[in-house]
């Protein structure tokens, strides 16, 4: 449904559940809104109050504001090799993914994964081109290598120590298990054309899933302070038709306030906020659209 429907929808379900107009009845129970509107002080938004029965015909639910660490990370596309294979600079994927990367920064309740003992030892020394580079450790024929392509300044902003998350292509088939891939501790093989740094990742295990000569989403950990910003459910966001963004606070049972927010980026299913209400606030998750077309077109 459009937005423009959604918002005339509104209007039509909050009438459709209002009481028929005209005189009262003798002894008939007395007429109740639908909505009631308030004018807000120093404000051209209205504050709305719905009845209990108006507020499950919109189907409205809440959320909160709340605040979660925001680790940086870098989403690039990898390929899965044998260990025993040479290591070469990763071409370009056919479809473009792996030519370019996108940096993210997801908020998130997990926290970062820990390096396991195997490679807290290993050291990842400068990138340098090395044609006669030896060729990696000894592995155990289940391992398996995920090479990943890195610009210079990526590979600078890289928390070499940390591990990566391997996820699938987009359209594929999702692992139930999440796929852990280590630093392998070996320096970068520099393709001099491309000005780009190729790295290996170990993923260990039989049971990981992965399949050789396939590509694959590697996530990569960036250095960084993982400090705690506001956020709020992606689905508390309201675009009106400027492009201006709004969320609608619940500030006591029923009623609703419109108030101005500003996102400065989208993490998942989180929006983080450069401002807005405080955290703990409660804000609408399911209904905005509708709250707006009740907000501007109730009578």
């Amino acid at each position: 449904m459009k937005p423009v429907s959604i918002i005339a929808a509104a209007s039509l379900w909050l009438a459709a559940g209002a009481p028929a107009g005209g005189p009262e009845s003798s002894g008939a129970a007395p007429k109740i809104a639908a909505v009631k509107l308030e004018a807000i002080p120093g404000s051209t938004v209205k504050r709305v109050t719905l009845t209990e029965k108006s507020a499950q015909r919109l189907g409205i639910e809440i959320g909160k504001v709340g605040e979660e660490p925001i680790v940086r990370r870098l989403m690039v596309s990898g390929l899965v090799v044998s260990p025993s294979a040479t290591p070469i600079a990763v071409k370009p994927a056919s479809t473009g993914f792996a030519s370019f990367s996108m940096n993210t920064a997801l908020a998130s309740s997990r926290q970062p994964l820990a390096v396991p003992a195997r490679t807290a030892a290993k050291k990842v020394v400068p990138a340098v081109s090395r044609p006669d580079q030896a060729a990696p450790p000894a592995a155990s024929p289940e391992e398996v290598w995920v090479l990943v392509t890195l610009s210079r300044g990526e590979w600078e902003r890289l928390a070499k120590d940390k591990p990566a998350r391997i996820l699938p292509l987009t359209g594929q088939e999702s692992s139930a298990k999440e796929v852990v891939a280590l630093p392998s501790g070996l320096e970068p093989v520099e393709d001099a054309k491309r000005a780009m740094l190729s790295l290996r990742y170990l993923v260990a295990g039989k049971n990981h899933g992965l399949e050789l000569n396939k590509r694959v989403r590697v996530e990569l950990q960036q250095t960084g302070n993982e400090e705690k910003r506001k956020v709020v459910p992606y689905a508390a966001v309201y675009y009106d038709s400027s492009g201006a963004t709004w969320a609608y606070v619940n500030s006591e049972p029923l009623v609703f306030e419109r108030r101005r927010i500003g996102v400065e980026r989208i993490q998942g299913d989180l929006a983080v906020l450069s401002e807005g209400p405080s955290v703990g606030t409660q804000v609408v998750v399911v209904g905005a659209p509708l709250l707006y077309g009740a907000e501007i077109f109730a009578k």
